[in-house]
């Protein structure tokens, strides 16, 4: 009778220790889910193609030069329109901006076609926050997006290539060719410039 208690015993140890770990497993796999919640800006972009507010912009920032050399261009696409401005100097000076009509579909396919070249893609470091300064030679190129001028994203990279820190880890040749198509005259705009 007392090796029949110890059994018992033994088994409702086992078992109340195998539901503790089952409880322990089951809270750190909800806990882990909800640390998870996706950033707005990680949600499909296309999504806020019927948003008015919603825009993505791609800045180029030129060369580490003097302030009469310095050139910028910022490229910046919602529902409604395409506008590209061209800085001069470091106090960014508009030296010309051209404003195209934009609409809903053009806009969805341009987010879609952003998602696809990995303009999400990008890691969020506090001690990279500011491209200026790297790669002092090359261009620096700074893309974000925001809605209700709220800046949901800004990731950047350089010309420089490998081994150069930066946040952005998306296909830059094919994000600077998207958004470069929708400014229809974006040779003539930008001829003559440093970038």
């Amino acid at each position: 009778m007392l090796m029949f208690g110890r059994r018992n015993i033994t088994f409702l140890l086992g078992l109340l220790v195998a539901i503790g770990l089952l409880i322990v497993v089951v809270t750190m796999l909800f806990s882990h889910s909800k640390n998870q919640t996706k950033n707005p800006a990680q949600q499909p972009m296309a999504a806020y193609a019927v948003n008015p507010s919603a825009k993505v912009s791609l800045l180029i920032d030129g060369p580490t030069n003097a302030e009469s050399l310095h050139n910028q261009v910022q490229i910046t696409v919602s529902n409604s329109s395409a506008t590209i401005n061209v800085y001069s100097g470091y106090l960014g000076t508009l030296l010309r901006t051209e404003t195209y009509p934009n609409n809903e579909p053009a806009f969805h396919v341009f987010l879609r076609s952003l998602e696809y070249a990995g303009f999400n893609d990008g890691v969020n470091d506090p001690k990279l926050a500011q491209a200026s300064g790297y790669c002092p030679l090359q261009d620096r190129y700074i893309m974000s997006f925001s809605v209700n001028n709220v800046q949901k994203q800004r990731y950047w990279t350089t010309g420089c290539g490998s081994g150069v820190p930066e946040t952005f880890k998306g296909d830059l040749n094919m994000t600077l060719q998207l958004f470069s198509n929708q400014i229809p005259d974006y040779q003539q705009v930008t001829s003559g410039l440093d970038i």
